[in-house]
């Protein structure tokens, strides 16, 4: 049993999962996007009356196309510039590398299980299409307006004023000021009317403009194959979640491990395969008269922090059957021992000895979507 794990350096997710895997002598490889050109070497052979053939190096490894069973589709991160490339050298260079790691994923693994499949993964990231799919399956959906055009939002702040609306972007923004050495991060946001004044500023960064949905609590469901693990967070007992409940960074809340009613469970698996979707963590809120709304799908959003909240959520060990067996249901047995945590990851010391040997073997990388304000 082999996995590929595709992503880019200094990622917890990837670290812990490579530790569990090992713990149960599964193998794995990295394939960095970053890697490329400074530090991997792959091809892809087509022609000749033969199958296509694809080739990944890495130092002394190699591996060709069908050694793995599994593709874990983590990140898409962006090739690193070599030392001293030219600008004009750089912008052809940094397209080509695109291009061809992206067919290189797919040859490496033409029959492995992919979590997720490329395509899926690529119609998961547009949030109109998550919300179609959404109310396709039974799931109450906000009404939901995504524009930059200042008439039609202004429209939409007048017709939903009375119970409000919120304002979001597509990817969640962060930035750090050199000078003070902050860090800043772009919420969900409550509109107001004086925000809606400046025609220029509205049309400049097209936005989802939503109707604000009154909450009881909040649910993230951690959707695996056929697996669901919910967990409850309570975003309205403190002001500085009650708009989005990852706003507190001093105090995250705590998710509390809650069995989701069956016709629920069955709207969010319907929902992952109309989005053919082997993993996502489902956003819903519950409101105060009980109803269920989806608000979005992350295809491959954060998990250890519900285990590091809640030990009881066996969500390392659940991923990494899913991995070492290609399926997860209520009933799959877990690969491992009940020692086959995220605790227990944090404890080996594997995160640590992980980060050097990213140092070590692979292009320094900078995570995409930081901005910096000097």
């Amino acid at each position: 049993m082999s996995t590929l794990i595709l992503g880019f350096p200094n990622d917890i997710h990837i670290h812990a999962v490579r530790w569990a895997l090992d713990q149960v002598s599964a193998r794995s490889e990295v394939l960095y996007t970053s890697d490329l050109p400074q530090v991997a070497r792959t091809s892809i052979r087509v022609g000749g009356g033969a199958p296509p053939r694809a080739q990944l190096r890495l130092g002394a490894l190699r591996y060709e196309t069908g050694a793995f069973d599994a593709v874990w589709f983590r990140r898409s991160g962006r090739p690193v510039r070599p030392h001293g490339m030219t600008d004009a050298d750089w912008t052809i260079t940094e397209r080509e590398c695109d291009h061809h790691v992206r067919a290189l994923r797919r040859q490496l693994g033409p029959g492995a299980r992919w979590l997720n499949d490329p395509d899926a993964r690529e119609r998961a990231l547009l949030k109109p299409l998550q919300l179609e799919a959404a109310q396709a399956t039974g799931f109450a959906v906000p009404e939901t307006l995504f524009s930059n055009d200042p008439d039609e939002i202004r429209a939409f702040y007048s017709e939903f004023r009375e119970c409000g609306v919120v304002f979001k972007l597509n990817v969640m923004a962060n930035w750090h000021a050199q000078a003070a050495g902050d860090r800043f991060a772009l919420f969900t946001t409550v509109l107001r009317e004086d925000d809606l004044r400046d025609d220029e500023a509205i049309s400049s960064c097209p936005g989802i403009y939503q109707r604000k949905i009154e909450k009881r609590y909040e649910l993230r469901v951690t959707c695996m194959d056929e697996a669901c693990f919910a967990a409850r967070l309570d975003s309205q007992e403190r002001d500085g979640t009650r708009t989005d409940w990852r706003a507190d960074f001093s105090r995250p809340l705590p998710p509390r491990p809650v069995a989701l009613p069956r016709h629920v469970e069955q709207r969010c698996l319907a929902f992952m395969k109309r989005m053919g979707l082997a993993f996502g963590c489902i956003d819903l809120i519950v409101t105060p008269e009980g109803e269920y709304v989806f608000l979005e799908v992350n295809e491959m959003g954060q998990f250890l922090w519900v285990e590091e909240g809640e030990p009881a959520f066996p969500l390392l060990r659940a991923f990494a059957t899913l991995l070492v067996e290609r399926k997860l249901s209520p009933g799959s047995r877990l690969v491992g021992t009940d020692a086959l945590s995220y605790r227990s990851f944090l404890a080996s010391g594997a995160w640590e000895a992980g980060r050097l040997e990213d140092a070590e073997r692979h292009a320094a990388f900078e995570a995409r979507g930081v901005g910096v304000e000097p």
